[in-house]
């Protein structure tokens, strides 16, 4: 596991987590009003206690994103993947509140994200553990 921050304001922001397949996108405006800055916390992880779906096999690293505020504009997370077809890829997530272990991820029920031959992109609001997962074991 490794971990980096950034100092979030209302500016519009592009963060490039360079050798670890991570970009963001943050729109101007997109704290709530009144909030100046924020931090978020980013945390990324090869492996760990996951529980995917059924058939499905992760194909990226797992980032694991808090901040203590909501965006009030979606932020474009772009998260390198190793899959081989895009058109089977999905975004799984599990929440960071979550107690027990394994962590079970999901798939992201909307949106469901853009995938090129080496990045998967989707818009959030709000963030916890992401991943990019493969049809087929």
């Amino acid at each position: 596991i490794t971990e980096t921050s950034i100092s979030v304001t209302n500016e519009a922001q592009a963060f490039h987590w360079a050798g670890y397949g991570l970009k963001l996108h943050i729109p101007p405006a997109s704290l709530p009003t009144g909030v100046e800055q924020s931090d978020l916390v980013i945390k990324a992880s090869l492996k760990g206690q996951f529980q995917f779906p059924e058939n499905k096999t992760l194909v990226s690293a797992v980032y694991w994103l808090r901040c203590p505020v909501k965006f009030t504009k979606p932020v474009t997370l772009k998260i390198q993947h190793c899959g081989k077809y895009p058109g089977t890829l999905s975004f799984v997530r599990a929440m960071c509140s979550q107690k027990d272990l394994p962590y079970l991820f999901q798939p992201l029920a909307s949106p469901r994200g853009v995938f090129s031959s080496d990045y998967g992109a989707v818009t959030l609001f709000s963030f916890s553990g992401l991943g990019i997962v493969q049809e087929g074991g």
